[in-house]
């Protein structure tokens, strides 16, 4: 799946990418740097803090008009991307969260980590969506996630969308 979330991010012309790792990303975060060390078209930059990603990202987005894209674990990581996101909301501009979350098995057991990330954006994102296994990336409402929403709000200069996966 993180393969399938890069190569759709790369589609859009994404050649930067500002993320934090952390074990509920940890695949992603790989696949990041990994297409990074190859030269494949994306510069993974890893800030020291979760929200120093968002904020670069947001900069990135309002200095360039490229969608901004960041990265981050799950919670509590997912919650220090906040700041940066209200940031790009406020000033309309196209950043995509994509944010890790622990085993659907943990969902809802209040375990370590574990939070309802659609409701933590929904304030902040125009679109949020938890994509629990590699088949819902690749099917209709899948493709709607990478391949409609972001690009839409890039294009209306909307405010962020947020990607939550596994």
């Amino acid at each position: 799946m993180s393969e399938f979330v890069l190569d759709r991010i790369q589609a859009w012309g994404v050649t930067r990418v500002y993320g934090y790792p952390g074990d509920g990303i940890g695949e992603f975060d790989g696949a990041l740097g990994k297409a990074d060390r190859a030269g494949e078209g994306v510069e993974y930059i890893r800030p020291t803090h979760e929200e120093i990603a968002a904020l670069m990202a947001t900069a990135h987005a309002k200095f360039t008009g490229e969608v901004g894209v960041c990265v981050a674990t799950s919670s509590p990581g997912a919650f220090h991307l906040l700041n940066g996101l209200y940031d790009a909301q406020m000033d309309n501009q196209p950043v995509v969260a994509i944010v890790g979350q622990q085993g659907l098995a943990a969902v809802g057991t209040f375990t370590q980590q574990e939070s309802n990330l659609e409701r933590v954006f929904a304030d902040v994102a125009c679109y949020v969506e938890t994509i629990t296994t590699p088949d819902s990336a690749g099917g209709h409402r899948g493709h709607r996630v990478p391949d409609r929403d972001a690009p839409e709000a890039a294009g209306r200069r909307r405010p962020p969308p947020t990607t939550c996966r596994r």
